[in-house]
């Protein structure tokens, strides 16, 4: 059975890319035969990831998304060898169109009948980003049916809702049996994880070229944080 990650959020800016890039380097170092695609019609980020050899699907043509588009995924992954983990990451202009793409399509359902298993990416921002990147993932939880893998950004500000953590909210008491992990990107100090992270996305370097890359003290720092990562990702693979 193939497996198909689609990260989803409508609100830009929040981390997508970067939550699509590190499952892909997780996978792929897991030894998983991964494909990449990138369908952000206006920051196509994931694509420019070298080391994940991320093919782009074009959604949009002048900059209006063409719902039929989605087909060619369907085809795409359907098509693909058994046990081949996709890994899709949709621009925040995607999220609506293909939502109801989805509802219209009843397309969960029909790529589960195909052999497809699908988890979603929703990505949580900290901060000011909170209320309006909730709103998206309790819109995936109740308008589908998939297992949802929830990514908590803490790098844009405190991971809390009303004054109470994310993970404690009635959305997930109410959806818990949907959710099937947590990981958490962690904030670090500003003037060193922070500039080492920042540095590595503005470059578009995988964990691994940014260690290649970089002094002593950073690729310390690099390392520390990755592990942090895998280490969750390693807990939820080993009970999904």
């Amino acid at each position: 059975m193939s497996i198909l990650y689609i990260t989803l959020q409508a609100k830009g800016g929040v981390g997508k890319s970067y939550v699509s890039s590190i499952l892909a380097q997780y996978l792929l170092e897991s030894g998983q035969p991964v494909q990449c695609i990138d369908t952000d019609a206006t920051n196509p980020t994931l694509l420019r990831y070298e080391p994940l050899h991320c093919d782009y699907l074009q959604l949009a043509e002048e900059h209006v998304v063409n719902p039929r588009a989605f087909d060619q995924l369907v085809e795409r992954v359907s098509s693909a060898q058994a046990d081949t983990p996709f890994v899709v990451d949709v621009g925040s202009n995607g999220f609506q169109p293909l939502m109801a793409y989805a509802v219209e399509n009843d397309l969960f359902a029909v790529l589960e009948g195909l052999g497809v298993r699908v988890v979603i990416n929703s990505v949580i921002a900290g901060g000011a980003d909170t209320l309006e990147t909730l709103r998206s993932t309790k819109l995936i939880l109740e308008e589908t049916r998939v297992p949802t893998l929830v990514w908590l950004n803490g790098h844009l500000g405190a991971l809390e809702h009303h004054q109470r953590p994310i993970h404690e909210l009635g959305l997930f008491e109410l959806h818990a049996a949907r959710v099937i992990g947590w990981i958490t990107l962690h904030r670090y100090t500003s003037h060193t994880f922070g500039q080492d992270i920042e540095q590595m996305l503005k470059q578009r370097w995988t964990f691994e070229e940014a260690i290649a890359q970089l002094g002593l003290m950073p690729r310390m720092r690099l390392r520390k944080v990755k592990q942090e990562l895998w280490s969750q990702l390693v807990a939820i693979f080993a009970t999904a």
